[in-house]
């Protein structure tokens, strides 16, 4: 629809929430050599990825395609060594989740490729990406929260 003012408004616009609970992000990227072939590193990744394809399911309506952004919040349980004998976190505790287990660009790519034929048709029209990862607050379970938006 014109305005007459080169503003074009969307037609129809998309909004998708997604939360993913119960189970922590998994990396994907890694690979390890075996006799057999190339395999993922990270045993978690398949259990993961079905996660966030079955609750995609559950939230999306139609498949996005088009361009959309992507904004996710990952959700880290914290080591038990951070916490005192009383349960309290410890004052060397992290503030920042910043393990080497994790990187966010590998525990993007999961996301993304878990999304993709449940949320959108490929990963290839998310162009904007928005990522944080976090510890978990007390009594938070581990997942992400995931928001999707086309844009045009």
């Amino acid at each position: 629809m014109s305005t007459g003012r080169g503003f074009e408004h969307p037609a129809f616009f998309m909004r998708y929430d997604i939360e993913i609970s119960g189970i922590e992000a998994a990396p994907q990227g890694s690979k390890i050599r075996t006799r057999y072939g190339m395999r993922e590193a990270s045993e978690r990744l398949g259990p993961w990825r079905d996660a966030v394809r079955v609750e995609a399911l559950a939230a999306c309506g139609e498949l996005i395609e088009e361009a959309c952004s992507v904004a996710v919040e990952f959700r880290f349980l914290r080591p038990k060594g951070d916490f005192g004998a009383k349960g309290n976190l410890r004052p060397s505790a992290r503030t920042h989740y910043t393990a080497k287990k994790n990187d966010i660009d590998k525990v993007c790519r999961s996301l993304l490729d878990g999304l993709t034929g449940a949320a959108f048709a490929d990963d290839c029209y998310v162009v904007v990406l928005s990522a944080c990862q976090r510890y978990c607050l007390p009594g938070e379970r581990p997942g992400a929260t995931v928001t999707i938006e086309t844009l045009s």
